[in-house]
């Protein structure tokens, strides 16, 4: 056989086999994968998304392990945005001829290794992290040489039939903003890194790092979320507040204002990594991206924290603040009553094109 067709046995290996109760009858090794509809009323989602060296990761900060899993994560966390759980993926990777070798200096701990084979296996071994602790198998893809290490990831999501899909429409005059997690924790371990390295950064804010090298969407929580009436409207968190808010208000014709600010929001540890590098941590708060949290609009009685399970999910979820008709800005209340506009300047891939 080809060397292609002896590396996709070799990712075949890394993978977790896929389970025969699944409704797969092919998978990985032929031209495409076949899935039999067996619960009738199930809809499913598909979500697909894409990670660029330099880009979205660094070879200088990051394993190829976790590159491939915080691949993976992204797509997750839009399935967790529409209450859906991940039934299955196909991946699609361009690996440079020459690749770099990671953050680890030993080829044969977590960069590139002897051959390209080896370092595309790792990207795999990331990849089956996220589908051990999620359930679900990759059934199929592509290879490609090309200038840089890119990974294109689709997804696809399974709703039961008792279920529904949550949107992004939906939301009413007064509804209140829930998020899953603390805002601005990815862009902090970033801000970190860039500051001393990924060995060099104090332990006092691992966390942070973490938050960025392996977020964990919230999928379960997701799930729970979509199941409650009240819960009108889900987006996953991945561009920064000020952007994906702004988004929100766009699709629904409303305003929102931040009656909570940073502030109140921030964790201690935060502000000192923000003092520390000279830094604004509101910046980190309002704008920083690939958090993989999920933003929840509820009617404005519901406090999505009572939902039995939650609390065993994740973390407890914070009340961000309300929409509004009265101004179609996003505003940030001031403890005098007054607001100011919040500008947009989350990730925008177009922003440089008129």
């Amino acid at each position: 056989p080809s060397k292609e067709y002896e590396l996709i046995r070799r990712i075949q290996a890394v993978l977790p086999p896929v389970n025969p109760q699944t409704p797969y009858e092919e998978a990985i090794g032929d031209d495409a994968a076949v899935r039999v509809n067996r619960v009738a009323g199930e809809r499913l989602v598909i979500t697909a998304d894409v990670a660029v060296e330099n880009v979205h990761f660094s070879l200088l900060s990051m394993t190829l392990e976790e590159i491939g899993y915080r691949s993976m994560a992204a797509n997750l966390s839009d399935c967790a945005a529409m209450g859906a759980d991940p039934d299955s993926a196909v991946v699609q990777i361009v690996f440079p001829k020459k690749c770099g070798r990671g953050i680890n200096p030993n080829p044969n701990a977590n960069g590139c290794g002897v051959d390209i084979g080896e370092s595309i296996e790792r990207i795999y071994a990331g990849f089956a992290m996220a589908c051990k602790m999620w359930d679900f198998p990759i059934v199929g893809g592509d290879l490609s040489a090309g200038g840089a290490w890119v990974i294109g990831i689709t997804l696809i999501g399974s709703i039961p039939p008792d279920n529904r899909a949550v949107t992004r429409a939906g939301i009413k005059d007064g509804d209140a903003l829930w998020i899953t997690g603390s805002p601005g924790e990815s862009a902090a371990g970033l801000a970190a890194i860039r500051r001393w390295g990924r060995a060099g950064v104090p332990p006092r804010y691992k966390r942070f790092v973490d938050a960025h090298v392996s977020p964990s969407p919230r999928v379960a929580e997701g799930k729970l979320l979509a199941a409650e009436p009240p819960v009108r409207s889900m987006m996953d968190l991945s561009d920064g507040l000020s952007k994906d808010v702004a988004t929100l208000c766009f699709d629904n014709r409303l305003g929102f204002i931040f009656d909570c600010g940073a502030d109140k929001r921030v964790p201690p540890e935060m502000v000192s990594l923000a003092n520390e590098l000279g830094s604004d941590y509101k910046e980190w708060f309002y704008h920083g991206g690939e958090e993989y949290e999920l933003l929840a609009a509820c009617d404005e009685s519901f406090d999505p924290n009572g939902i039995n399970g939650i609390a065993a999910a994740g973390r407890e979820l914070i009340r961000l603040g309300h929409f509004t008709s009265k101004s179609p800005k996003v505003l940030i209340q001031r403890g005098n009553g007054s607001t100011e506009e919040l500008p947009r300047m989350g990730w925008d891939h177009c922003s440089p094109f008129p």
